[in-house]
């Protein structure tokens, strides 16, 4: 059957899409884990929050999921509710923080307001209850690409209660929930057995 002009069309639009997804900085449709970084001290964080009232965010104390993210990557989009679930399970563990960065998708500097609207329609549509935070300047997210060579979306680093970092996941996966959601129940574990008191004590 020789292609119609609306079906060239169709596939072409299809495989835009798909290149415009691949090509937004480091949006990684699969996801591999490396504890490469692990003993590097995580850099220092400067977060803003969207909500306008959350407290400025610290590490140490307290186990960290620092997850960078945006509402224009699907990867992200697929990923995030099922770490929003683990911290829903964690929300009486003081031990525990999740902080998740909604990064913009033009590579510089993001724009506050848009970036505020933009992530509050995604939480909203998906029914996701999230403090969510901005790197504004990208510094946050910059620093930390350097130290892991790839710049990509979404990632997410397992930060202990000593600033140092534990692992690190790059890019989507179906399985990426449960491995975050069982590195952060054996670093608990061992966090409690070590006695260290929490942020909260």
């Amino acid at each position: 059957m020789v292609p119609t002009p609306f079906r060239i069309h169709l596939f072409l639009t299809g495989l835009l899409a798909v290149s415009l997804s691949l090509s937004l900085p480091g949006c990684r449709p699969s996801a591999d884990s490396s504890t490469q970084l692990a003993g590097r001290p995580a850099p220092p964080l400067s977060l803003v929050p969207l909500d306008g009232v959350s407290p400025s965010p610290e590490l140490g104390g307290r186990l960290t999921l620092l997850n960078f993210w945006g509402t224009w990557c699907p990867p992200c989009r697929r990923e995030l509710p099922g770490l929003v679930r683990l911290a829903n399970r964690l929300a009486d563990e003081p031990r525990f923080q999740l902080l998740a960065v909604s990064c913009g998708g033009g590579g510089g500097p993001d724009d506050f307001a848009s970036l505020q609207q933009e992530t509050e329609q995604f939480l909203v549509a998906e029914g996701l209850t999230l403090s969510a935070w901005a790197d504004p300047s990208g510094q946050t997210r910059q620093a930390f690409a350097r130290e892991l060579g790839f710049d990509a979306f979404p990632t997410s680093y397992l930060i202990g209660s000593d600033g140092l970092i534990m692992a690190v996941w790059r890019g989507y996966s179906p399985t990426v929930e449960t491995e975050i959601a069982q590195a952060v129940a054996t670093a608990l574990k061992q966090l409690a057995a070590s006695g260290e008191p929490s942020a909260a004590d």
